[in-house]
């Protein structure tokens, strides 16, 4: 019965969330916006994002000045965070603050990563699903909460925006951001990682608009379930899978191959947002045509949500 009340207690505060925000900020995420950002990612010209090109270079100063453009402040007095990865690649990271409304001393870190692993024999390897579709919807998500920062309605805790580079590096990005990070561990509430959320084509049940959700369990109980409450909306009617096609093994190996995972290894929090890789992943075909970008657009909307959730709870 406790349970019970609970769950319904996290239904309401869901449901108060997401009638607050869904139409101010929510319309800023529409599919032109999306299919521009994650086309220019995923062009031929930023030949497939290999760390250390000049391609990954183009990508990198796109996302800054997305970042300038949303007014999100430099991290460390820096958009870009930079070091060394051997003689020939140095890795920059791609970081912007969103401080609280309230003084608040806790933070959220959303993170993507941006890299790809480049052009192989002549053939560019655009990685539109992995990653590009993870980038664009961190850009939605912060320039949503950019503008309820303008409107003076939050956020309530301090968020952290960051695109990794050298994903495909031994997560070499995300390992360095964690192991230099300017505050406490205690006061990150946990990362939200996206990696490779734009594709349809290995749906968890009978219904092809899924999202895939690993670390839950993670996360402070007060957090947990409020996804299935928002998946369930009529709005998004996603099909909700918390483990890995309910393979154990599997949950288990493919949470520790992403970014999350290097801050999960030092003990904060984080949680995975995917729809999972596919025939297309770390292949030429990886590119826009296999997009379904309104689903792309639910997705980020529920991230959205999920993170508001937190910052008022």
């Amino acid at each position: 019965m406790k349970k019970l009340i609970f769950c319904f207690i996290l239904w309401l505060h869901a449901a108060a969330a997401f009638s607050q925000n869904s139409s101010i900020y929510e319309q800023l995420v529409y599919r032109e916006k999306q299919e521009e950002i994650l086309s220019y990612l995923a062009d031929d010209m930023t030949k497939g994002r290999a760390s250390g090109t000049d391609g990954k270079l183009y990508a990198e100063q796109f996302i800054v000045e997305r970042f300038k453009q949303y007014g999100l402040k430099p991290y460390n007095w820096s958009y870009t965070q930079s070091f060394q990865y051997s003689d020939s690649i140095v890795l920059r990271n791609v970081v912007g603050l969103i401080p609280s409304a309230n003084n608040s001393d806790e933070y959220i870190i959303i993170s993507a990563h941006y890299d790809h692993i480049g052009e192989i024999n002549g053939r560019i390897y655009n990685g539109a699903d992995d990653n590009a579709s993870g980038v664009t919807a961190l850009l939605n998500i912060a320039e949503m909460f950019s503008t309820m920062k303008s409107a003076g309605k939050g956020p309530r805790k301090n968020l952290i925006f960051v695109a990794f580079d050298g994903k495909e590096l031994s997560m070499s990005g995300s390992g360095y951001f964690v192991r230099h990070l300017s505050i406490p561990h205690k006061n990150i509430v946990c990362d939200i990682n996206i990696d490779m959320l734009g594709t349809d084509l290995v749906p968890v049940g009978s219904n092809k608009e899924y999202l895939i959700v690993l670390g839950e369990e993670r996360l402070n109980p007060k957090y947990q379930g409020m996804l299935l409450s928002l998946c369930h909306k009529p709005q998004y009617k996603l099909d909700l899978d918390l483990t890995f096609y309910g393979s154990r093994d599997f949950t288990k190996m493919f949470y520790t191959m992403g970014d999350q995972y290097s801050f999960a290894k030092s003990g904060i929090p984080a949680v995975l947002f995917t729809s999972a890789f596919h025939q297309h992943t770390y292949k030429p075909t990886d590119d826009v045509s296999i997009i379904n970008f309104p689903l792309l657009r639910k997705r980020t909307l529920i991230i959205f949500n999920f993170i508001n959730f937190i910052c008022r709870n």
